[in-house]
């Protein structure tokens, strides 16, 4: 009863050298067969492989259990009594297992630390265009602040009308110094023979290096007659060295 009973066991759940036969091979049917018992042992690296169910040899053949041989190479083994068919899947391998998790939250931690890193490059960029934008206005106050103070002072410069206007930034300066040469012709040429125009010039350009934002600022500017917009002198100042040069 003991052998009848352990061979239908045998025949669902061992793995033969020759295992599951191909479709070709395949085949129904009840077989008697004379199995020896010689206390077959299973060593695995050195050491015996334990089984509720002993080995066994069927006509020179050795068969195993294939569950014990599935714990040996980590697999996992399911008996389908239905379909009679054995699958066989590997083990989850929980140290590999392990180490996935462990990089995922690695890889979590990395990509929360970019995400973090990106926005305070996005916080510090917009800092700048804010603070560049605040500057440009602040210089553009201190631009308009000098123009009405350079109109203030030199618009009535000899009696003549003049109108002076001003444009860049503290590092460059350009200047349009305009004057109605319909109105004011004989006086412009007398005033040109004796240098006071240069001498108007001079003072502008110095001025505006007097005020401590445009202090080293290169200037660049026109005197222009303001009836037919022809220009009448053109200036250059150089800060590093303040030397000012006119072309007429």
């Amino acid at each position: 009863m003991f052998k009848k009973q352990y061979l239908a066991i045998a025949s669902a759940l061992i793995l033969t050298t020759t295992l599951i036969p191909t479709s070709s091979q395949a085949a129904t049917g009840t077989k008697n067969l004379q199995a020896k018992y010689n206390n077959i042992k299973v060593i695995y690296n050195g050491a015996a492989v334990p089984t509720t169910i002993e080995p066994f040899i069927v006509n020179g053949t050795t068969y195993i259990p294939l569950r014990m041989m599935a714990d040996v190479f980590s697999k996992d083994v399911a008996w389908d009594g239905t379909k009679y068919t054995i699958t066989v899947k590997d083990k989850a391998n929980s140290q590999h297992a392990n180490e996935l998790a462990a990089r995922d939250a690695q890889i979590r931690s990395l990509q929360n630390t970019i995400d973090s890193l990106n926005k305070e490059i996005s916080d510090l960029k917009n800092d700048k265009k804010n603070n560049n934008n605040n500057d440009d206005d602040d210089i553009q106050d201190a631009l308009n602040d000098l123009e009405d103070d350079l109109n203030s002072d030199y618009d009535d410069y000899k009696d003549l009308k003049w109108e002076i206007s001003l444009s860049g930034d503290e590092d460059d300066v350009d200047v349009e110094i305009e004057i109605d040469l319909d109105k004011y012709q004989d006086e412009f040429d007398d005033l040109d023979d004796d240098g006071d125009v240069e001498a108007l010039v001079e003072d502008i350009i110095k001025d505006i290096w007097d005020d401590k934002d445009f202090e080293d600022a290169d200037i660049t500017g026109e005197v222009i007659d303001s009836d037919n917009d022809d220009t009448i002198y053109e200036f250059e100042g150089d800060a590093s060295d303040e030397d000012i040069n006119f072309d007429v």
